[in-house]
This record gives structure tokens, sequence and C-alpha cells, in this order.
């Protein structure tokens, strides 16, 4: 049984098809909604370089068909000698599943650490949703400065991150945009990208902070660094030192925690609430336990996609081999390189130590994406529709029978 269909949990299933596993063992993933999200391409939603079912394919299109899916949330579970049951809640009632092997892949949810305000004042960004509501944020505000003839409208993005910045980049094409549509000119928007540390994206190589830096200034997001957010109002960001960020609307991408549920578990968790895993990932006193992606300590990895994924080939191969009675193989972390977007059109991308930036950027990270999509007819799909786009937008640009850009 796999609890959570993000990429771990998705991937996971695949592979133990892929594996042949699914042949003597029943299969089933459970997951809160009904589609798979892949979300390092759900930034560009807000500037339409994707669309919906692109990102978004149901469980039904990309999951074998020799798995079983279940809907709904998981609400608790025993673990424990001679049994593992999990409560699933759904639309029409609970559900108690069992199963021999349980792999934990719940992933994360947004963290407040506490703020005052934060709940009530700041958005997440992490579904489809929240992409749909802050896209339509974006228009409804460039309609208000329409018509309010000297208002300006502002924007607040806490944390510096990978999440903070390409959301930064991202919000700035849409809303120059929108403002351009409407007559007006870019300074009429304000977008401010907020983090106590002192430079953005701290994990990240040299070369892709100088890149995002630079499209960043371009875009006219002014940075405040180096300081802590003491909470939010409607009024806008309060930060530790006295001042205040006005803000329209605050973006929270500051810090995740992992799923809560997992609280009501037996498992030892660290202060930051997730499971110490050893190299297998198996769970310490619970055989036939795994846990992997954002709710995994003890193993030295980013809680990004790539690994999520990589953790989760190795959890397939050692439920294969627990099933032939072989020894287990350790999940070792080496980093493969860091890709984001930077708004409309350009991306920057560095891949086992080569920098790429712009239009190279942008098609290395969009053709890497394109392989990594978890099954290939789908992926061929979403191809020939970003292929079909490209040669639009070129035409439209070409043709001196097109009507002049908007954007």
């Amino acid at each position: 049984m796999i609890l959570g269909g993000g990429f771990g949990g998705l991937y996971l299933a695949r592979a133990l098809d892929a594996l042949g596993v699914t042949r003597s063992a029943g299969v089933t993933l459970v997951n809160r909604a009904p589609a798979f999200l892949f979300l390092p391409l759900l930034y560009e939603i807000l500037t339409d370089e994707v669309a919906a079912w692109q990102i978004a394919p149901s469980f039904a299109e990309v999951l074998p068909g020799s798995c079983r899916f279940v809907c709904g949330e998981v609400a608790g579970g025993e673990f424990h000698a001679g049994r593992r049951a999990v409560l699933v809640r759904q639309a029409d009632g609970d559900l108690v599943l069992e199963a021999d092997t349980v792999v934990l892949a719940l992933g994360s949810v947004s963290d407040d650490f506490g703020l005052p305000g934060v709940r009530s004042h700041a958005r997440p960004f992490r579904s489809l949703a929240d992409a749909r509501a802050l896209k339509a944020s974006l228009i409804d505000a460039a309609q208000r400065a329409a018509a309010a003839p000297g208002e300006t409208v502002s924007f607040a993005i806490v944390g510096a991150g990978p999440s903070g910045v390409e959301l930064a980049a991202v919000m700035a094409d849409r809303l120059h945009a929108e403002l351009r549509r409407a007559g007006l000119p870019p300074a009429r928007a304000q977008l401010h990208l907020i983090d106590r540390l002192p430079e953005i994206l701290p994990q990240y190589a040299s070369a892709l902070r100088h890149l995002a830096r630079r499209e960043l200034a371009r875009r006219g997001v002014e940075l405040h660094l180096g300081v802590g957010v003491a909470g939010c109002s409607a009024a806008g960001v309060e930060l530790e030192n006295g001042a205040r960020v006005a803000a329209d609307a605050i973006v929270w991408t500051a810090g995740s925690r992992p799923a809560p549920v997992l609280a009501d578990f037996p498992f030892v968790r660290d202060r930051r609430g997730r499971i110490p895993v050893g190299r297998t990932l198996e769970v310490p006193g619970f055989p036939g336990v795994y846990a992997l992606g954002d709710i995994a300590a003890s193993v030295a990895a980013p809680a990004t996609a790539q690994v999520a994924v990589r953790q989760a080939l190795i959890v397939a191969r050692n439920i294969a081999a627990a099933l032939r009675g072989e020894p287990s193989r350790e999940y070792h972390y080496e980093p493969l390189g860091e890709m984001m977007t930077l708004g409309r059109g350009a991306a920057a991308a560095n891949i086992l130590g080569l920098a790429f930036d712009g239009i190279a950027g942008y098609v290395t990270r969009r053709l890497v994406y394109l392989l990594a999509m978890p099954d290939p007819w789908h992926a061929t799909k979403v191809g020939l529709s970003w292929l079909g786009q490209s040669l639009e937008e070129a035409w439209q640009a070409w043709s001196p029978l097109s009507p002049p850009a908007t954007e």
C-alpha cells in the first residue's frame, strides 16, 4: 500500500509494475486528489505556458492498470506486530485498508511557523487551485489599477528559495502583461520577495543565483533579504526590524512541514516532524514500512521531485528484493543539478556543472521535464502540444498578417 500520490508515490507504483511485483502482489495507491500534479511546472499556469491537463493528469491515465487507486484522505493507522491498517476518509464514508508492506509518501504542507496572521492573510502555492486563484488575483489587480488612475498594485512573496524565486518571476511577467493590455506601464506594479537569509537560493550554485538575481532585477522585483517576518496582516508583511512591506496579497513559500497525519502514527519523528529512516529507506523497528520524499529524515537530500523519484526506485527494488528473499539496496544522494523558470520563455538550468539560461535554459528545462513525466503516452501528447504552441507563436511573430503581440 502506497500512501500519497506525489512524485514518490506514483513513480513507486509504476516502478513496482515494471519490476513485475504486481504479478504476485496487489498494489494500492491512496491519494486525496484524483489527479497527479507535476509540481515543477505549476508556475507556468500563471503565464499560460502550460495547460492544466498537461501537468495534472488523472491517476486513471498515469497509474498502471495493475494497481488499484483509492481517492481519499489518510486519517490514521495502526502499525504493530501482525497488523498494518490505515484509515482513509472518503466522500461516502471511511475505509480501512490493510497491507503487508506500507510506503509513506504523504508529502508536506505549508508551514506558517506559528507566525501571527499568516494563515488568514497569506496564501500557499502548492496546488492547481492555488495557481488558478493567484492568476485570477493578478488579472484582477491589473483591472483595479486601470479603473483607479495613479493606484499601484503590490504583491509580496515570502521565501526566496526556488519556489519563491520562480513564483516572483512568473508573477511579474503575468502582471506586467496584464498592465500593458490595459495600457498601463509596468511601474504601476510592485513585487516584493522577502527572506530572513541574506541571499536568494542559498543551496543553489552561484551561477544560478546570479542568473536569478539578474532576471528578478529586470522584472523590477524588490528584494528584502536578511530580515525575518514578524507577521502578516491585511496591510501587508510586518518584518522583525519593525518595517512593513505593503501588499494587496501575500504568497507564502517560506517553508513546509510533513503531513500532519504522521503525528497519529507510532513512528519516531525528528524536531521537524519527519520520520528517521535507514539507508534502505525502511523505518527502523517497523519491517516492511518505508518512508520517502519530504517526510523522510536521516537521508542527506533536499526535498525535491528528483530526490523523491530516485528514492521511489530504490524502495521499489527493495520491495521486489524482499519478495524474492534478496538483500536490500541503499539509497545514496547524488545531485544531478537544478532547474528553474525565470519568467515567460526564460529559465536557468545547472546540469552536472553546466549552466544554461535564456532560451537554452528554457528548452533544456522543458526537455528534461518532458522526459521525466510519469507516463510516456501522456508525455508524447504534452510534447506535441508544446511543439504546436511554439510553432503557432513563431508564425504569429513572423507573419505580416498577424495582429500585434500584446505580451
